[in-house]
């Protein structure tokens, strides 16, 4: 008999009544210690397996609502859901039940462009011997068909000899943050457009200013903006204003001079306009050729010229009608 008046059976029962409750994933009362015996210690490992799991319970609770879902998955073959919080179907519209029976595989849902790259970095990061790494943003098909993009933590778990055993992944969504992101690149590309109109100012003539400053990717998408717009009409003469161009360089002048060749190419006239001292010297110091080049100060006098070539060259040959 132990202290209290309660027999070592029953004290047995009661630790088999609390085992059992725990296997269930339930969180029962801690056992009274009433005696220093092998019982009584292991009632006390048995307190120590209670606070643990009540830890654990406390750990999904704060999983169970809120943005942050958590996904356990077993290292095997197709990486089997063993745990996924129950706000899971907040996220998915999929409940915690249908992964974990395996009616709904977690892969599936990725969309099938991302499905690759999500692969090679679990790969790529597990061979490197990483604890942790972060998904580049992907993107999820949802039970209602509507997309999403998440952000994925992933943490490995490891065995004693290096063996990956789990994965853990911590995912919330960030649709709105790459909307956000997707507008505030629209805007700079619309704000990278309008500092560099292309404006048609007469019947087969085109002008450029160039406000700011230009560096090789604005130079880019201003050369492309330009070729399209001499590629799709009938345009014979490009005015290209500096007038507005706030800093001065070497790089800045290679980039509008192969910009100016790459609209002669396709037949078109290209004119400078707004060339001052410092542009003049910088040409001189780059030892640019500017035989082929027409260069103005200003650019009244610019379109001025613009005008007289472009009525040359649209006037028939003499003798033919």
């Amino acid at each position: 008999m132990s202290g209290e008046g309660t027999s070592d059976e029953e004290r047995i029962q009661r630790i088999t009544s609390v085992l059992k409750h725990l296997l269930d994933d339930e969180l029962p009362e801690r056992l009274p210690i009433l005696a220093n015996d092998p019982l009584g210690k292991l009632e006390q490992e048995v307190n120590r397996a209670i606070d643990a799991h009540e830890g654990r319970l406390q750990e999904r609770l704060l999983f169970s609502v809120g943005p942050v879902v958590l996904f356990r998955w077993r290292n095997t073959d197709g990486w089997p859901v063993e745990y996924v919080s129950a706000n899971v179907i907040d996220l998915t519209g999929h409940s915690a039940d249908a992964f974990m029976s395996r009616k709904q595989i977690y892969s599936d849902l990725i969309v099938k462009e991302d499905l690759p790259r999500v692969f090679e970095e679990v790969q790529r990061f597990s061979a490197a011997g990483t604890p942790w790494f972060v998904h580049e943003p992907y993107r999820l098909i949802l039970a209602d068909g509507r997309t999403v993009w998440v952000s994925d933590y992933s943490v490995i778990r490891r065995d004693a000899s290096g063996t990956i055993t789990h994965y853990f992944g911590y995912l919330f969504d960030i649709t709105d943050r790459i909307e956000e992101l997707k507008r505030l690149e629209k805007s700079e590309r619309t704000i990278r457009q309008l500092k560099t109109p292309v404006l048609r100012v007469w019947d087969g003539i085109l002008a450029m200013p160039v406000l700011g400053s230009v560096d090789e990717e604005r130079a880019a998408q201003m050369t492309e903006s330009l070729l399209t717009e001499v590629s799709g009409q009938t345009i014979r003469v490009a005015v290209l204003d500096l007038t507005g161009l706030e800093e001065v360089d070497g790089a800045t002048m290679e980039h509008l001079v192969r910009m100016v060749r790459a609209v002669q190419l396709l037949g078109c006239k290209c004119v400078v306009s707004g060339i001052s001292p410092a542009v003049a010297r910088i040409i001189v110091e780059l030892g640019i050729e500017t035989t082929s080049l027409s260069t103005f100060a200003t650019l009244q006098s610019a379109l001025g010229y613009a005008l007289k070539w472009s009525e040359t060259k649209s006037k028939p040959a003499a003798g033919k009608r």
